[in-house]
């Protein structure tokens, strides 16, 4: 048993600290490089289009074979799931990849372990905790001190690896699970102190972690009660507008470049989803999309004097009418 506060919180500066250390009781230490399994014999082929335009005009769909991932933001309905990427609908641990051990809590969605790894939590996201004299995000104090009270006293947590093992900063990701079994993002999420982070391929509890966050998005529970996280329609917001938000508009037009499709709403709000990420969205749904009302989250960012936000994933997106 861990004795009282062993676990500890530190500063979050040294969230991406990053130490070479070997993985314990694994075999998965040998390779960092980003595994992208079998999704390149489903990406577009590059001498073809997503859309064929000709004026306003749009053409045929060049549509991928895959099948389509789930889609469970609420008010939507489901798709089929690729044999590869099986979801679970339930939080089971099932067979762990491996047992490990937390010695500090840097905030709500990374830890440290005894082997000196980070980890970071796949499928969430917590607000950042201040640092360098910034205050703290709303929400991150509370996230960190919850993550915290679930580890408590636990000398052995259970580590359960995705499609990919480490970010772009070196980090292992992974799903957390309680020596009983509980998994620790289910409950971050069910009690509103995280927000679902969707990034492909790591995706195989993508249907749990969208059910607990949508059942505290229908209670406003934690931090979807606060201003922040309500959506904004598009004409309405702020170009100097940054950070995580619910953004709602009318498609005006779709369109495309070379490496990307754009969703263009009303008051120069662009959504962008890169061609290799078109695999995890509805193809024949985005063809149809003009003219109606969706919603999205995720960052929000400025550049060419537009409002952006860049979609991975199905799931940030629905179709309101």
């Amino acid at each position: 048993m861990f004795a009282h506060n062993a676990i500890h919180s530190i500063p979050a500066n040294r969230k991406c600290l990053i130490q070479q250390v070997a993985l314990i009781n694994s075999t998965r230490n040998t390779v960092c490089n980003i595994d992208h399994r079998n999704i390149d014999q489903c990406n577009i082929d590059k001498e073809h289009r997503f859309f064929s335009i000709k004026g306003a005009h749009y053409g045929r769909l060049f549509i991928c074979q895959a099948i389509f991932l789930a889609f469970s933001f609420p008010g939507s309905q489901a798709y089929s799931t690729p044999a590869d990427n099986i979801l679970l609908a339930s939080c089971d641990l099932g067979a762990a990849d491996e047992t490990a051990e937390v010695t500090h809590i840097i905030d709500g969605d990374t830890v440290i372990l005894r082997d000196g790894r980070h980890i970071r939590l796949i499928g969430i996201n917590t607000p950042e905790i201040g640092r360098n004299g910034k205050a703290s995000e709303p929400g991150a104090d509370a996230a960190q001190k919850h993550l915290q009270s679930l580890l408590q006293g636990h000398k052995q947590i259970f580590l359960k690896f995705d499609a990919e093992e480490f970010d772009r900063y070196e980090r292992t990701l992974a799903h957390l699970f309680l020596p009983d079994g509980e998994n620790i993002q289910a409950n971050l999420l069910a009690e509103g102190l995280a927000i679902p982070l969707t990034i492909p391929p790591n995706l195989i509890y993508l249907d749990c972690y969208l059910h607990h966050s949508n059942q505290a998005i229908a209670s406003q529970r934690g931090l979807w009660s606060l201003q922040q996280y309500k959506p904004l329609a598009s004409t309405t917001l702020d170009k100097n507008i940054r950070g995580y938000h619910v953004i709602t508009g009318r498609v005006e037009r779709i369109g495309e470049s070379r490496s990307s499709i754009w969703i263009n709403l009303r008051e120069k709000v662009a959504l962008r989803i890169k061609r290799k990420d078109l695999i995890y969205f509805n193809a024949p749904e985005l063809h149809d999309m003009e003219g109606k009302m969706i919603q999205v989250r995720g960052w929000i960012y400025n550049k060419n004097k537009e409002v952006r936000i860049n979609l991975k994933h199905r799931s940030d997106m629905m179709i309101i009418e």
